[in-house]
Formats: C-alpha cells, structure tokens, sequence
C-alpha cells in the first residue's frame, strides 16, 4: 500500500508541475499575441506611409504630359 500513496503524491506533484508549465505557456502566448498585434500595426503604418510617399513622389515627378512633351521637343 506504501508504493500506491507515494505514487499518488508523485502524481500530484507531476499534474502541479503541469498546471505551472499551463500557465507559463499561456502567459507567454498572450503577450506573444500583444507583440504580433503591435508588430502588425507597425507594419500597417509604415505600409500607408509608403504608399503617401509614393503617391507624392510620382506626382512630384510627373509634370505631366507638358513636361515629357517639352523633353521631347528638345531632342
């Protein structure tokens, strides 16, 4: 009967272990989530001001029809 109580224990033991591991592993898998969703809104904003400044750019560099036909006549 001894060997079946200190199994017992053992086995207490090895479920509280497993409840701490649980609960490690869910704290870091939040604020994993956290770092991915800040992660994601960085990209979000360095994506939108990509796209001003590229919108900028080409209208800053397309003059329009008026400047290639200038560059044109110059030829």
């Amino acid at each position: 009967m001894p060997v079946m109580v200190t199994g017992a224990i053992n086995l207490e033991e090895q479920l509280v272990t497993i409840k701490a591991t649980m609960d490690m592993l869910l704290k870091e898998s939040t604020k994993k989530d956290e770092q991915i969703k800040h992660q994601n809104k960085y990209i979000i904003d360095l994506t939108k001001k990509l796209w001003r400044w590229t919108f900028k750019a080409s209208n800053k560099g397309s003059g329009g029809e008026d400047s290639d036909k200038k560059f044109n006549d110059n030829e």
